[in-house]
């Protein structure tokens, strides 16, 4: 599976290539007070049709840009596991925004939209009406995934396990920092930020020229 935010060609040319993993879901008992079984997932129906939006706002929407990104279902390790490749970068004024509070660390998390096929309750302290009231879904047709503020899986998050993707978001991040400082200087001249600017991106495509040689 191909992590890497920016693909660097053997020229040493880069092209955008805006891809990022998370956790979809798990067996996690969520805000709903519902459990979504791992092993209950039909993924056929969006792996065809794997569209990518923000905030669930897809089935009725009449505007194209609803849809941000496509993506690729899969378990893992009783996850359901969701890598997502945002549309290039001038597509999607939407596209562009949310990946960009991603990679900020302002989003940071996914939902799932599914038809739910089959199901049962809880026993004892989860059963109806009881404290721990709790519906476990057996059987559900994935639809749609869509970034989202606050996500009603606690762990339907950026995948942790990539710490790569992490280490490359805080390269830019500092590279944008170093730009706005400069700027911000008296004699911070458009040039310094530039040389500022082309120092870091120098080091991420170092970091990701490594990575391409180990995942190639």
């Amino acid at each position: 599976m191909e992590k890497l935010f920016t693909r660097v060609s053997k020229a040493g040319t880069k092209t955008a290539n805006r891809k990022m993993s998370f956790v979809a879901s798990d067996k996690t008992r969520d805000s709903y007070g519902t459990v979504l079984r791992p092993d209950g997932w039909r993924l056929d129906r969006f792996n065809s049709n794997p569209v990518i939006g923000y905030m669930h706002n897809l089935q009725y929407a009449s505007d194209p840009d609803a849809v941000i990104g496509k993506g690729r279902a899969y378990i893992d390790s009783d996850r359901l596991m969701i890598d997502v490749e945002f549309e290039p970068e001038g597509m999607n004024p939407k596209a562009d925004k949310v990946w960009q509070k991603l990679e900020f660390g302002t989003l940071n998390a996914v939902s799932v939209g599914f038809v739910p096929v089959a199901g049962r309750w809880g026993e004892g302290p989860e059963g109806p009406g009881q404290e721990k009231e709790t519906y476990y879904y057996t059987d559900m047709e994935l639809l749609e995934v869509s970034v989202v503020t606050i996500p009603a899986n606690p762990n339907a998050l950026k995948n942790a396990d990539d710490p790569e993707s992490d280490r490359l978001a805080s390269l830019r991040q500092e590279a944008v920092r170093a730009e706005q400082d400069a700027l911000k200087t008296e004699d911070g001249l458009p040039d310094a930020a530039r040389a500022a600017r082309a120092a870091m991106e120098n080091d991420i495509a170092m970091a990701e020229t490594e990575l391409l040689l180990i995942n190639p």
